[in-house]
């Protein structure tokens, strides 16, 4: 390692952490750990209440109207479905044992999400790492010449471990604990239903969770990973397909085509993109950037809310159009039996269905 590299790396973080909003904007995931740390307790509580616990974990608003909104699209087998008593009991039996040794192959979620389920639950075990490309900040942190990383799975997580242990050592000796606690204490102060202690000093799991932190920043701001791997720091938008399935007449194949070629709505992907890169669904908060990568980024579809005989009559707005994901926009099309003069689901009814 050259010790240069990862410090020079540390003092732009904290000239990130002083000059900018970095930490509003990433404090959502020390006060997602913190809640768990602060209201689960394995030695206590049965399987079911846990498994409320970190269900209720996901209906919070940790920063404005975030959440912590990759757990929830992490399902394996369904979007929808991200977290299972099965899990609690995997969990559980991690608390007595180690990541390598138990058999995660029953798992609702993916191998980064669980890292970040396990390290909030038992911070003094396991680092978080829920994103991939983090073998990309450590050959640069650390120079090494990892040609054999894994990329992805369990043996990726594994083989993250020792290099965050070594990134947390090296953390400690810079002044990162005060501009942190600063913006957490406000939040647990205000929201004390959360149960949340004030603290003076940072625990383990906060540590852990700065390592990820860090690690993000250079991916992001140094490495430009999150951008296209740093070829455009405004990625680009990807134009929406025509579903060919639609039959070229219908009215639902003539409404896409509406919402496709609108200038307005280009402004409006154009704007969202620059205030988040991710262009999270409206409805649903599905990712095509987070969910498949670099294929993924700058893909979001456009549903004009108004019904499509109303298009030629009504003067269109940003706020008349939303940014949704293609399973919403098939689903809103689609409609329900009950509406059957009207089958274009508002987006308020299209998220209710998704909450029942």
């Amino acid at each position: 390692m050259k010790k240069e590299t990862i410090n020079q790396a540390i003092l732009k973080y904290l000239k990130q952490l002083n000059t900018t909003d970095w930490i509003n904007n990433e404090s959502y995931k020390f006060k997602f750990a913190n809640f768990l740390q602060s209201n689960v307790d394995f030695e206590k509580q049965s399987d079911a209440e846990i498994l409320s616990i970190l269900l209720e974990s996901q209906k919070i608003k940790y920063h404005k109207r975030q959440g912590i909104q990759f757990i929830q699209k992490s399902g394996r087998k369904s979007l929808s479905v991200y977290l299972k008593i099965t899990d609690i009991q995997l969990f559980r039996k991690f608390n007595n044992s180690t990541f390598e040794n138990i058999d995660w192959v029953n798992r609702s979620m993916s191998y980064t999400v669980l890292s970040a389920w396990l390290s909030s639950l038992f911070p003094n075990k396991i680092f978080p790492v829920p994103i991939t490309e983090l073998n990309e900040t450590i050959n640069y942190l650390f120079e090494t010449d990892l040609v054999s990383f894994p990329k992805t799975g369990k043996n990726y997580i594994s083989a993250c471990q020792e290099f965050m242990r070594e990134t947390e050592e090296i953390l400690k000796n810079y002044p990162v604990e005060e501009i942190h606690l600063r913006n957490w204490n406000k939040y647990f102060q205000i929201n004390s239903h959360l149960h949340i202690k004030q603290k003076t000093k940072f625990e383990k799991v906060d540590w852990i969770w700065l390592v990820q932190d860090f690690h993000l920043f250079v991916h992001r701001n140094i490495l430009n990973l999150y951008n296209a791997k740093g070829k455009d720091k405004n990625p680009s938008l990807i134009d929406d397909f025509e579903p060919t399935v639609i039959e070229g007449k219908s009215k639902l194949a003539h409404h896409m085509r509406y919402e496709r070629n609108s200038k307005l709505v280009r402004k409006i992907k154009e704007a969202a993109i620059k205030s988040n890169p991710m262009l999270n669904c409206d409805v649903c908060g599905f990712s095509f950037f987070e969910k498949y990568g670099v294929i993924g980024q700058g893909f979001i579809e456009a549903h004009h809310k108004n019904p499509l005989s109303k298009t030629k009559e009504t003067k269109t707005t940003k706020k008349d159009i939303a940014l949704v994901c293609s399973n919403c926009h098939r689903m809103i099309h689609k409609g329900i039996s009950q509406k059957p003069d009207n089958l274009i689901l508002s987006i308020d009814e299209i998220k209710k269905l998704l909450q029942e």
